[in-house]
């Protein structure tokens, strides 16, 4: 892979950020390779949004996990980064907590 290939990615993976934070369902996806997209939040993460990337044990090649990056000065989250290095057209920001009902969560037990 060139250096020129994973670089295009890195304007729209930091536009999609926002669009990940905001979303009522908190997933967004692109049309690019997780690999590329991997190595552009990883120079997002270094240059502008800061944060700790990393793979997800057990699921390198397919998840990552992007934590504490900045939303906004002083507003952090934490998204996943899904995408299958096989069929290498989609990879998907998910924001973590996602599928955690906030509202309608089981009440605690004592």
């Amino acid at each position: 892979m060139s250096e020129e290939e994973w670089r295009k990615w890195v304007p729209v993976a930091d536009q999609l950020v926002l669009q990940a934070y905001y979303r009522t369902l908190g997933m967004v996806s692109m049309h690019a390779p997780i690999d590329q997209v991997y190595q552009a939040v990883q120079e997002i993460s270094k240059t502008k949004r800061g944060g700790d990337i990393h793979w997800v044990p057990n699921l390198e090649g397919r998840v990552a996990r992007w934590d504490n990056l900045e939303v906004y000065p002083g507003i952090t989250t934490s998204l996943y980064v899904l995408g299958s290095p096989i069929r290498r057209k989609n990879t998907v920001y998910m924001r973590v907590g996602f599928w955690q009902s906030y509202i309608l969560r089981a009440p605690e037990r004592a």
